[in-house]
């Protein structure tokens, strides 16, 4: 099989993975993205839905110019046709695929233009089978908008790396200051290096020339993202500055990020194992020692660096370098089997060998994502089943399952999703005013909102006034938690729906974070009892919807 039909193969793969798979199957990974981005979606397309403090004008540290191209997206459909709720969930979704899709396949052809057509085949494979990118390329959160937006700034690099040419250097930059400005600000960073190398390499009045223009651009772009939320806000809103404001200049122990946790160094390592297959890894590393694209892996270390030495930690912050692993680990392992073609057979054996690991351990992770968590996205579907023609609002509750709740794209019309009392004392998010304009939707300064994360009992709602239901069945503290899933006590409840969902705290390593097939299970318990029982288990709970009796 020629190296033209290994392109056809991926390219056919890749349609199928951003189009179709990714949209439909891949979970949600953080409640962030889901009250922080969907939740003010669905306010602009259906008029409501839950109000974090982020939102609040009091703080403005979200922008909703980052939701518009998306609300340009989904209006016209809405307008046009009608479509259960979920799908415009969907649509968002497939939409950030095509995106990904667009600039991945220019990275490709640039790779094949300036390097050569395997080892843009070989980024491919990385891409696609990456569970990483599998579940961030169609996240609603600005990291993994900046995550797909480095492609275009990758694509640029390479080309004004090949070339040198001050026009390629400048597309580079434009689309890492849209990822920064629409986005998220730190990507910034991200310029750097090759910003170093442009210096290093050209006269100062060609550099002088090229920060005026990138200057220019760069006030371009924030003049209408700060116009946009200024409007939006009603007040002057730099939100990518007061974001960096809140996460760095005046962080301390009662506000920034550290008060919603910290881990150590070796969070960011396990996520990256999980994310990307073991070859992926071992070849990223290899790869940094290709002189000649220094700026790129100049990026990568320096990103990796600063956040790794700060306390708080989050899988999504590592996204915007995921193209950077795959681009490396590419030239490295295509450096690695051209060494061993002087060996054809043992050449054949080595190249088999990397790509069906590479394939089998992201199948086997992304397997396991979506047959273990996704449950939430199952059972809160079903509500559309039930319907009904009544304008009556209908009240779904939940307790200590409120960060598994998908977004409002998933309830009708006329539902709304409410908290009830759990063991959870952080700050919930409330709820955007209805029955208003949308600007005095967004400019109201909401009540009980505060950036320490400090509880607000108004945010509770009575387990009384709940039409629906839904929780994990699994031990409940009666005097903490509304509702027991177990005994039900005080209202009647029938069970409606159910789908499994993985108990992390009762399995293994191995049972939660990948897919084991049963044969080898068995034949690994069978042969190796002791080892493999220490390291693989998997137990479920049922996620469960539940609707009040009627008396």
């Amino acid at each position: 099989m020629n190296c033209k039909v290994y392109t056809f193969v991926l390219v056919l793969l890749l349609v199928a993975s951003r189009l179709y798979v990714q949209p439909v199957y891949s979970l949600i990974s953080d409640c962030d993205e889901t009250f922080n981005y969907w939740e003010p979606l669905n306010l602009l397309l259906r008029g409501f839905g839950k109000q974090t403090w982020e939102y609040s004008p009091e703080y403005s540290i979200r922008s909703w110019a980052f939701l518009l191209p998306f609300y340009g997206v989904l209006y016209p459909i809405k307008a046009f046709a009608e479509i259960q709720a979920n799908w415009n969930f969907y649509v968002v979704r497939a939409s950030l695929g095509l995106l990904s899709l667009v600039l991945e396949w220019k990275v490709f052809k640039e790779i094949t233009s300036t390097m050569t057509l395997e080892i843009a085949n070989l980024w491919l494979l990385y891409q696609i089978f990456n569970p990483g990118w599998f579940h961030a390329s169609v996240e609603l959160l600005p990291s993994a908008g900046a995550m797909i937006l480095q492609l275009g700034s990758i694509n640029y690099a390479l080309k004004y790396l090949s070339t040198g040419s001050t026009s390629n250097f400048i597309g580079s930059v434009s689309f890492n200051f849209i990822a920064g400005i629409l986005g998220w600000p730190f990507v910034l960073i991200l310029n750097l290096p090759l910003c170093f190398h442009y210096l290093i390499n050209h006269r100062l009045i060609s550099t002088v020339r090229t920060v005026f223009d990138c200057s220019l651009i760069f006030c371009l772009i924030s003049t209408i993202v700060i116009g946009i939320d200024s409007l939006l806000y009603g007040k002057f809103a730099p939100v990518a500055w007061n974001i960096f404001f809140y996460n760095v200049l005046n962080a301390d122990e009662s506000a920034g990020p550290n008060i919603f946790g910290t881990e150590p160094f070796s969070y960011y390592i396990q996520n990256l194992i999980l994310n990307f297959p073991f070859p992926t890894l071992f070849f990223a590393i290899i790869g940094i020692t290709h002189w000649r694209l220094w700026p790129l892996w100049g990026s990568m270390i320096t990103w990796f660096t600063i956040f790794a030495a700060q306390p708080h930690k989050e899988e999504r912050f590592l996204y915007p370098i995921y193209a950077y692993i795959s681009l490396s680990a590419a030239i490295s392992s295509y450096k690695i089997l051209k060494f061993w073609k002087k060996h054809l057979p043992l050449a054949k054996l080595v190249k088999f060998s990397i790509i069906s690991l590479v394939i089998l351990q992201a199948t086997s992770r992304i397997y396991a994502l979506v047959n273990n968590y996704t449950a939430p996205m199952d059972v809160y579907s079903t509500l559309f089943d039930r319907e009904t023609n009544s304008d009556d609002r209908i009240n779904v509750c939940t307790g200590r399952e409120w960060y598994h709740f998908p977004n409002s794209f998933y309830l009708p019309d006329s539902h709304r999703l409410k908290f009830t009392k759990s063991a959870f004392d952080g700050l919930l998010p409330g709820d955007f005013l209805e029955d208003e304009s949308i600007f005095t939707k967004i400019r109201s300064i909401p009540e009980g909102m505060n950036n320490q994360n400090l509880f607000d009992e108004s945010k509770l709602w009575p387990l009384e006034d709940c039409d629906y239901f839904v929780d994990v069945v699994l031990e409940s503290v009666d005097n903490e938690d509304a509702f027991n899933p177990e005994t039900k006590e005080q209202i009647s409840w029938n069970k409606v729906e159910c789908s499994k969902f993985i108990n992390s705290e009762k399995s293994k390593i191995l049972g939660r974070t990948f897919y084991i097939p049963k044969f080898v299970d068995h034949t690994l318990q069978k042969h190796l009892p002791k080892v493999w029982n220490k390291v693989h288990h998997s137990e479920y709970n049922e996620y469960c919807l539940y609707e009040k009796v009627a008396v």
